[in-house]
């Protein structure tokens, strides 16, 4: 078995990569303005820098704005086109925490600013965190965020502050180091759960694919027939259209399983579902196995005249068959029911199914090999 981690990304893994990095990143759209505003507005930091505080303010409403945009429009957006979803998006973000980030480094080295710098320095630590655990599913992502927030305050602590912030610009670079090692495990955490999640989908699908065919033929089994022919006779009278049903039996079936055995009679069957395949060919045709040697054929939105010429073709298609062994040479044929929806509100699929079983046993009462039509008015 393939290993999660050797698992292909699909398209469909990159969506859901993307759904959650859209999701998860909800309340950071906002979260940076109203922080922002808790600490200048209770501190009055718009009378001692109001150019700075306008600039920040509008800088962290329109960026709230445009995420919060393009995060309610991402299934539009996504199904449009995914590179322009991370074209935008992704500067959005990653320029949401560059702002924030220059505000922290102002904090550090502006008078005005310096009263609110511890607080800051908190709230930017704690949101550094929750960013990078938040966007951990898109590693470029994660680690342009907290390089904006931290990256900024580093410069200024080293280079623009005095000998005494060194210590904390040498913090803040170590806190980048451990942001970076913590995050590389969340992105190997949630790659592996949603690998594994797929892995669990790949395996439903194929189980559900499996328990609705027949074993031997390959085609539909009976369970997958009787369902699809309720909500076909069902679609067929919402839109009154027409609906045709062809039941196909094996003539004399026991006799080959009698004569060559039952692995002969298996074979027989086998090319019998390759001919019905070969001559249904439209996804919204469906052919079954109805049941022994019966199979069964629905054919929404066609009339009664194109169901008797695709019955025709059928059983000259098997007329022509032939099973050839080291020891035999086997050949069959095939008689056809067919019975079309009456579509009246007492019809049935019970009734619909009995329509082409009488056909059929006209067809066998009138020596077999032949098509009939069931005409319930005779």
């Amino acid at each position: 078995m393939t290993g999660l981690y050797d698992i292909e990304i699909n398209e469909d893994m990159q969506l859901q990569e993307n759904r959650d990095i859209a999701g998860r990143s909800f309340t950071g759209s906002y979260i940076y303005l109203i922080v922002w505003l808790a600490i200048m507005l209770p501190n009055r930091l718009y009378v001692a820098a109001p150019a700075e505080c306008l600039w920040l303010t509008l800088t962290f409403s329109v960026l709230a704005f445009v995420r919060i945009v393009l995060i309610k429009k991402f299934d539009t957006i996504y199904s449009n086109n995914p590179l322009v979803w991370k074209v935008v998006f992704f500067p959005v973000v990653v320029l949401t925490s560059l702002a924030w980030g220059v505000f922290c480094a102002m904090s550090l080295v502006l008078p005005a600013f310096q009263p609110i710098s511890l607080v800051t320095i908190i709230c930017t630590a704690g949101m550094t965190g929750g960013g990078g655990a938040s966007l951990s599913p898109n590693r470029a992502l994660t680690l342009a965020l907290i390089t904006s927030f931290l990256l900024p305050g580093i410069v200024a602590m080293l280079f623009f502050s005095s000998t005494a912030d060194l210590s904390l610009g040498i913090v803040f670079f170590f806190y980048w180091l451990g942001m970076y090692s913590v995050t590389k495990t969340q992105h190997l955490e949630y790659w592996m759960a949603l690998k594994g999640t797929f892995v669990v989908r790949q395996y439903a699908a194929e189980l559900q694919k499996l328990s609705v065919l027949d074993g031997l033929t390959g085609l539909k089994n009976r369970a997958y027939f009787d369902d699809t022919l309720r909500k076909e006779l069902k679609n067929a009278r919402r839109l009154q259209s027409c609906l045709i049903l062809l039941l196909i039996d094996i003539d004399h079936f026991k006799n080959v399983n009698d004569r060559y055995g039952h692995l002969v009679g298996d074979e027989c069957l086998r090319l019998l579902s390759s001919c019905l395949s070969r001559v249904i060919r439209r996804e919204t045709d469906t052919v079954a196995r109805f049941g022994g040697e019966e199979f069964a054929v629905i054919l929404p939105g066609l009339s009664v005249e194109q169901g008797v010429v695709l019955g025709e073709k059928i059983r000259v298609g098997v007329g022509a068959l032939e099973y050839v062994s080291p020891e035999e040479r086997v050949r069959f044929t095939v008689s056809i029911g067919i019975s079309s929806a009456t579509l009246t509100p007492d019809e049935t699929e019970a009734t619909f199914v009995d329509g082409a079983d009488k056909a059929l046993y006209q067809a066998k009462a009138n020596g077999r090999n032949q098509l009939k039509v069931w005409n319930p008015s005779k």
